[in-house]
């Protein structure tokens, strides 16, 4: 089978069948999950759509589709086969609530056979055989729903774990499943037989899970629990798709992949491998979006992944000797070829394309020394690479072990792996979300409260710091209790609160929860799903579910806060102002002492432009604006000039915070009444924190004013030690600064000056000077061909320049051609273990060892008469 659809049209006729069948396209959530500590990144479509399926929140309609870009990092080792994909499109459809299995595969057919075309004989599917563990059955009833609609009982499989889809991270909702597979021919292996094993790696590849039946929540535990309504969630890979309707052999063929692979093999050479070339392609591909999501790469968590991805493309380059692969150009390939879907790409193309070349580069600095390394183990056909060693190479070189499995196998030998497997579990935990505090519970939590029911926490914390509550729910030991005591740890979730939920950079609150004799002391608030959760301890009493409350936030805390979040909007907009209106915002952190703000920006902030941002910001703080906020729809607020960003999650409804004509943003934080509330702004630092980023970390208020003083003190202590005062203590610091100058120069005089003196004749009858001058090298080299004029031969000085020895040897040019001033300085730079060169009238070299400097000075005479034999 084979047609000429492209990737677009299979992405648009997937989304208008679902349409035309009632269902509502969303847009794609981010890459970085929001909300969910439980996983890295986005794995399915169905991950951040979790509140729906648990019955947390409502979603806008029963029925939904969409393509979502998802990224699997344990199908990274597999990269480079027929089909699997470090990133892919999930085209996936939802029903929450709604319709079931008959509907589900009657769907499927549908589209399969009749809009894409597939040849109904060479489709199989495959289902549940059931656990009696969780009281599941085999799924008979979803096998006599694809007999019904044309699929005959000999090409239903009945499988076993591997349809049981879920959950997405460790806990959270899942199911047993129902999948397509596509035969391939008998190219790709022998043919199913009923009762046997079908080869879902070779010949029959999946096309669709056309449906995980959502019946189950697994809890933190491992056990679980049944959920309050059935739910449909299917995904299908876009590049499978390609795969199979353009008639290819593999995805790296179809329209997705196959410019950036052609495009790779012509850097990497003829004899590049092909597995090389694809695999480059995928960790580009994956990266690019990674990248444009603002992660910046490291060594922990999320931020691992895309430096494992960059490094295993430097690696695989550079041992194809292709160092100088046009990385910049095949990131832009991905860009050209997926921003018409994905805008954000080429939005983000010099910001993402600049990290990953800071991290090529930072990585080329040691990879050369880790293959030379990695060559020194290799022995004898039959030598083995000890764990130890392979994890050296991974720790300490960044070597990727599949690399080093590679270099090992084509000279004959092998690595432990199960020594390298132990080495790496020991010291690091790459593949896991980082354990933040309560990370793995918060699902957990989650279903705890799904027993509440339709319900969700009203915030009232804009226009209040203290209101009346009912509790809905108590956590404790991460379960539903029916009470907690005095010092209980505890989540409370109450029907609406002033507390508002860590988010969009802004820490949560702080604060009490009183009921009755009982007090709880608030110590963090977060939101899950349409919760907000207020952690904290039991103080004295005991609370329990229904009872009525007041909780009271800690308002002058939040005061601090808000002038910190306010102060924000108030900056970017001065940075747009002063460096232009490329910056935008790549994240930020709200506390109550300070304010950190990370913006898009290529190079340093000089300081007279972080001057004039600080004076903008005070300007607007000075002059009072009295916040404005509007909610409204996205589109309007965009078109009233709101700054909005890729990577936040805005619904229907956006709240839009104006302070003057100066800042407008799209924010759901909370923010000072007026700008003066503000008081006072200053920058403590700005730096870089990736390729493209910078950060200012920047004080409001209190601590603004406070820091203020501590540089007032600051100064006049300096000006009372240098004995000069404030207004001068720039010019005096001057004046020190230059003193070093002053003495250099002074000792060239004095070179001059003794000349005379030092002057001698070789062996040879060449006139020589051999000096001690301290200095930089423009010194020596003025003076060194001043004195070898002077005396119609050679001058050799030597001396000392911020720790490290200078030496200069010039030679009149009247005797070069009876000695070479590069053949003098060679005789001399061992004995300060020093390199250097030059012409035949002037050489100038160094090096770090100071205690030569006598030693190459009594050198000179044999030096100059050895170049002159």
């Amino acid at each position: 089978m084979k047609t000429d659809l492209t990737s677009t049209e299979i992405r648009e006729i997937f989304q208008q069948f679902f349409e035309q069948k009632d269902h509502l396209r969303i847009a794609a959530a981010p890459l970085v999950p929001k909300n969910d500590p439980t996983i890295l990144y986005t794995v399915a479509g169905m991950a951040p759509l979790k509140p729906y399926f648990v019955g947390e929140k409502k979603p806008p309609r029963p029925d939904l589709v969409n393509v979502q870009p998802c990224i699997r990092t344990k199908d990274i080792d597999d990269v480079g086969d027929r089909h699997h994909l470090t990133l892919f499109e999930m085209l996936g459809s939802w029903s929450i609530g709604h319709y079931f299995k008959e509907r589900a595969v009657e769907l499927a057919y549908e589209l399969l056979i009749d809009r894409f075309g597939f040849p109904p004989e060479r489709l199989y599917v495959s289902v549940y055989a059931g656990n009696p563990d969780i009281d599941l059955p085999a799924d008979e009833r979803t096998a006599r729903a694809w007999e019904k609609v044309g699929i005959p009982r000999d090409r239903i499989v009945f499988l076993g774990e591997d349809n049981f889809w879920g959950p997405a991270g460790d806990v959270g909702p899942c199911g047993p499943c129902t999948e397509v597979f596509f035969d391939t021919g008998e190219a790709y292996g022998p043919a199913y037989v009923p009762g046997g094993e079908l080869d879902t790696k070779g010949r029959y590849i999946e096309i669709w899970n056309a449906g995980v039946f959502m019946e189950l929540n697994k809890l933190a535990d491992g056990s679980f629990a049944k959920l309050p309504f059935s739910s449909v969630d299917t995904g299908s890979g876009l590049e499978r798709m390609a795969l199979i309707l353009g008639g290819f052999d593999n995805v790296y063929e179809t329209d997705l992949l196959a410019p950036l692979v052609a495009a790779i093999g012509s850097g990497l050479g003829k004899d590049s491998s092909l597995r090389d070339r694809r695999v480059i392609a995928d960790h580009i591909r994956a990266a690019t979006f990674i990248l444009a999501e603002d992660v910046v790469p490291g060594n922990e968590g999320r931020a691992y992944i895309p430096r494992r991805l960059i490094r295993k493309c430097v690696a695989i380059s550079t041992r194809a000797g292709a160092r100088d692969l046009d990385y910049p150009g095949l990131l832009g390939l991905v860009v050209d070829k997926l921003s018409p879907a994905y805008p954000h790409l080429a939005e983000k193309q010099a910001s993402l394309t600049a990290a990953f070349v800071r991290e090529k580069e930072d990585f080329e600095r040691v990879i050369g020394r880790g293959l030379d390394r990695l060559e020194s183990l290799c022995g004898k056909p039959g030598f083995v690479v000890s764990g130890e060693d392979a994890f050296s190479l991974f720790a300490t070189y960044g070597l990727p072990v599949d690399i080093v499995r590679d270099v090992v196998a084509e000279r004959g030998g092998s690595v432990d792996d199960a020594g390298f497997d132990s080495e790496l579990a020991r010291h690091q935990e790459v593949s896991r979300a980082p354990k933040a505090q309560d990370a793995t519970s918060t699902w957990a939590t989650a279903a705890a409260f799904s027993a509440v029911g339709d319900l969700s926490t009203e915030f009232v914390g804009y226009e209040h710091t203290e209101t009346e509550a009912r509790i809905l729910a108590v956590i404790k030991d991460g379960r539903a209790a029916a009470d907690a005591g005095a010092g209980d740890t505890v989540e409370v979730i109450c029907d609406r609160t002033p507390f508002y939920a860590e988010g969009g950079g802004q820490i949560g609150d702080k604060g009490r929860l009183i009921a009755g004799d009982a007090e709880v002391a608030i110590d963090d608030t977060v939101k899950v799903g349409g919760f907000h959760v207020h952690r904290g301890h039991v103080v004295r009493g005991s609370i329990a579910p229904g009872q009525t409350c007041e909780l009271v936030v800690d308002d002058s805390r939040r005061r601090l806060i808000m002038a910190n979040h306010s102060a924000t909007h108030i900056l970017h907009a001065a940075l747009r102002q002063v460096l232009g209106t490329h910056v935008r915002q790549a994240g930020s952190l709200v506390e109550v002492d300070r304010l950190r703000f990370d913006f898009e920006h290529p190079s340093r902030v000089a300081p007279e432009q972080l001057a004039e941002i600080e004076r903008l910001v005070n300007a607007e703080i000075q002059r009072n604006h009295v916040r404005e906020t509007v909610v409204t729809t996205y589109d309007d607020a965009v078109s009233r000039g709101a700054l909005a960003f890729f990577g936040e999650n805005y619904g229907d409804e956006v709240r839009m915070v104006r302070f003057g004509g100066f800042s407008t943003e799209l924010c759901g934080g909370t923010h000072v009444h007026a700008t003066g509330d503000i008081g006072a702004f200053r920058i403590a630092s700005e730096q870089s924190v990736a390729s493209g980023v910078r950060r200012i970390v920047a004080l409001t208020g209190p601590a603004a004013v406070a820091y203020t003083l501590e540089q007032d003190a600051l100064i006049r202590e300096l000006s009372t030690k240098l004995k000069t005062s404030p207004t001068e203590l720039s010019a005096r610091v001057t004046a020190l600064m230059d003193r070093p100058k002053a003495k250099a120069k002074a000792a060239a005089v004095k070179a001059d000056v003794d000349v005379a003196s030092e002057a001698r004749k070789s062996a040879t009858g060449i006139s020589y000077v051999a000096v001690r001058m301290d200095g930089g090298a423009p010194e020596l080299r003025a003076e060194a061909l001043r004195l070898a004029d002077k005396l119609g031969g050679v001058a050799c000085l030597v001396g000392e320049d911020q720790g490290v020895v200078r030496m200069v040897v010039a030679v009149a040019k009247a005797v070069t051609g009876n000695i070479k001033a590069p053949a003098v300085l060679r005789d001399l730079l061992p004995l300060v273990g020093g390199k250097g060169g030059g012409q035949p009238h002037l050489a100038q070299g160094g090096g770090p060892d100071l205690a030569g400097i006598a030693a190459a000075l009594e050198r000179v005479p044999a030096a100059v008469d050895s170049a002159s034999a």
